[in-house]
């Protein structure tokens, strides 16, 4: 939990381990174009910002059934960057965006 004792912020950080042709930005693509999840990739601030990292926010009403689909919509995403490498700037823009998604 991110925050004071009234105003707190349910997230969970995480980023990848290892080495791999592709990087969190990626792999937010890569969920968001084939699963829908909208799960941010960000650098840290300055002094870190080489560091990247994915934020996920939970809500109350997450069941464990949703938090072990993102868990393997993930290890899929990361599978298919494995075989076609990191995201192009063109697939990047086909994301859609909107009040409607």
């Amino acid at each position: 939990m991110i925050g004071g004792d009234l105003e707190q912020l349910p997230l969970v950080a995480f980023r990848l381990a290892g080495k791999h042709a592709y990087d969190e930005s990626d792999v937010a693509w890569q969920l968001s174009a084939e699963r829908g999840w909208m799960v941010p990739a960000y650098t840290l601030p300055p002094n870190a910002e080489r560091v990247k990292i994915m934020r996920a926010l939970v809500k109350e009403t997450l069941s464990r059934e949703q938090i072990d689909r993102l868990g393997q919509d993930i290890a899929d995403a990361c599978r298919t960057l494995d075989d076609k490498g990191a995201t192009h700037d063109i697939e990047r823009a086909q994301v859609k965006r909107g009040t409607g998604y």
